[in-house]
């Protein structure tokens, strides 16, 4: 297949140009799509497409076909989902708690809590922990730590 040349908006991602190649393509909502997926032999819509509000294109093959998969069979690259930006450097926020939705934050706590509880109850039957299993709770505690000294925290 002969690659298109690229022909990205002015935001660089460009929802319609994917969608233009995809076939049996639905809206599903606002900024929300529908269609057979072109990385499998897909008889039904299997393929989410969600454009967000900064303009990066999100893709889901509900069957498992990775999003590089997906793309490459309809001749586009990772980076055409993703808007164009004047510059990669990442501003400093103005307070350290801005960079955080405190959501995702409890999320991550929560499954880190999960693997320390999950150790505990493991030593205490008696068991004696894999060196992956410590590494991964050191880990844990590490997120852990990190988070507490994210909001102000010395521990």
């Amino acid at each position: 297949m002969q690659r298109a040349p690229q022909q990205n908006s002015a935001l660089g991602a460009d929802v319609h140009r994917l969608l233009a190649r995809l076939d049996k393509v639905k809206a599903n909502g606002p900024g929300r799509w529908l269609a057979c997926c072109p990385a499998h032999d897909d008889r039904s819509p299997s393929l989410a497409i969600r454009e967000t509000e900064d303009g990066t294109i999100l893709v889901k093959c509900f069957t498992g076909c990775p999003t590089a998969n997906v793309l490459a069979a309809v001749g586009m690259d990772l980076h055409e989902l993703f808007p164009k930006r004047d510059s990669d450097t990442f501003r400093a926020s103005k307070r350290p708690g801005e960079r955080w939705v405190p959501r995702d934050v409890l999320a991550a706590i929560a499954r880190e809590a999960l693997v320390v509880m999950l150790a505990a109850e493991a030593v205490r039957a008696g068991k004696e922990l894999a060196p992956g299993d410590l590494q991964r709770l050191a880990h844990a505690a590490g997120r852990l730590r990190g988070a507490a000294k994210e909001v102000g925290c010395d521990v």
